[in-house]
């Protein structure tokens, strides 16, 4: 997930882009899944942590097809 997280802070930085609410979506899954482990992150919680800590609207579908793609690149090991 290393990778995601430079993604991140790149798109972030950038003075005048409009970040990808996609990579939000997937960065907010990642925190979710690691901060909310019991009871399972669901995808309100992921809308909830892309909203306080991105200033991202996500869509529920968004939050979503982020958490399963999370949860898979965590059975599956760490992505790159």
């Amino acid at each position: 997930m290393t990778g995601l997280w430079h993604q991140v802070l790149r798109t972030m930085s950038q003075p005048g882009a409009s970040p990808d609410d996609d990579l939000l979506a997937r960065a907010a899954a990642d925190i979710a899944l690691r901060d909310h482990p019991h009871p399972p992150a669901d995808a309100q919680v992921v809308l909830e942590i892309a909203r306080n800590e991105f200033a991202a609207v996500l869509t529920v579908g968004q939050a979503r097809a982020a958490l399963d793609r999370a949860r898979r690149s965590s059975k599956d090991g760490p992505a790159r």
